[in-house]
């Protein structure tokens, strides 16, 4: 009865429950692999974290522009803008006429003046010629009491006219003198209204040719048109920027105060423009070679881009540190710049491309963030 209640190999398994005569398997051979693998990747790890390096970067953003700012021109007087020139990415040169400006108040006064001038010369003709006549009568008339006083001087001197009339003679002439006085310095003043005028006629055509067109004092490529035709602008009003074609391009990058004291002078950058994939063409490279004493003020900042949008988007919420960064020139290449990958991107980089960039202030050995953590594990820290 009992054998069919078990069956045999339960029965032998009661009967020697120690099994010590059997061989106990620990482990697969595949097992010994993984094992083998993960030590490996550990002893790999910890070596790297002694001779290894991890790169500590400071990161910004920028723009790319030539001499390290922007130029800009502005209009020296007021008035309608009748036509503007050049185009963004045009050439202009000093002293070349950008933009024209309609002055309607400035050429009503010049017409009035021209207006003023020619009653002044038509009414000085009529008097000139009345007063002419008046000055002779009188000329005519001084001399003959001239006459007459040399005259009566004698008779005075024998008796035989009295020193009262006498003075009477020579009061007529002292009066008729006058009167010859006051008709010459009425010529003189209208001469010298007529040339007073013919003087302010002349400053304000000057002054028309200088403020109804607005010239370059520079020289460079326009960047950017601030002004449409039929605009009003006002005297210092910006009318375009431009950029000097002879210097070379920069990397001005802001980046946040707190880490901009930690780039140095020399620093290696590296700088992706907004027109190139990083992912598939890398970094320009690019060496420090200038950064701010203090953070920039949103006046500084437009300062140097001559955009207040544009220097609000890159200040961010707080006053920046700016960068520096000229990148290395490679003429090798098509970019004619210097890239992480071997030959960059097959097209020009502009100035006014906006960029991003990193600065690499200071590599560490991995193991440096371990101890600290060790350290604090075991109460040393």
């Amino acid at each position: 009865m009992q054998g069919k209640l078990f069956r045999k190999a339960a029965l032998e398994k009661l009967s020697s429950p120690e099994r010590l005569d059997v061989m106990m398997k620990v482990t697969s051979p595949s097992g010994w692999l993984a094992l083998a693998a993960l030590g490996f990747i550990i002893l790999m790890v910890v070596a790297w974290s002694i001779v290894g390096s991890i790169a500590i970067k400071v990161d910004g953003r920028g723009i790319l522009l030539r001499g390290g700012s922007v130029y800009e021109v502005n209009s020296i007087g007021s008035g309608r803008l009748v036509e503007v020139g050049p185009k963004p990415g045009d050439v202009v040169e000093v002293g070349q006429v950008v933009a024209r400006l309609d002055q309607p108040e400035l050429r009503l006064r010049i017409a009035n003046m021209r207006e003023e001038l020619a009653a002044l010369a038509g009414r000085g003709a009529e008097q000139q010629r009345a007063q002419a006549n008046i000055l002779a009568r009188y000329q005519r008339q001084a001399a003959e009491l001239r006459e007459k006083i040399a005259v009566q001087e004698q008779m005075v001197a024998r008796g035989l006219l009295t020193r009262t009339q006498l003075m009477q003679t020579q009061q007529e002439l002292t009066a008729t003198e006058q009167a010859m006085a006051n008709i010459r310095a009425t010529e003189a003043g209208t001469g010298l209204r007529v040339d007073e005028v013919r003087r302010q006629i002349v400053e304000l055509e000057s002054q028309l040719a200088s403020q109804s067109e607005v010239r370059s004092p520079y020289a460079g490529r326009v960047l950017e048109v601030m002004v449409n035709p039929g605009d009003l602008v006002t005297a210092g009003s910006r009318i375009l920027t431009l950029e000097d074609t002879k210097e070379t391009i920069q990397a001005i990058l802001f980046v946040p105060a707190s880490e901009g004291k930690k780039v140095r002078q020399g620093m290696q950058a590296f700088i992706s423009p907004s027109t190139v994939r990083s992912e598939e063409y890398g970094f320009m490279l690019a060496e420090v070679r200038e950064v701010s004493d203090f953070p920039l003020t949103p006046e500084g900042m437009v300062r140097v881009l001559r955009n207040q949008a544009l220097a609000q988007e890159l200040a961010g919420k707080g006053a920046p540190i700016a960068v520096t960064a000229i990148p290395i020139a490679d003429p090798s290449t098509e970019s004619g710049f210097k890239w992480s990958s071997s030959k960059g991107p097959p097209v020009r980089v502009y100035s006014g491309t906006l960029c991003s960039g990193s600065i690499q202030v200071e590599t560490k050995r991995p193991i440096s963030y371990v101890i600290p953590i060790a350290k604090k594990a075991v109460g040393l820290g």
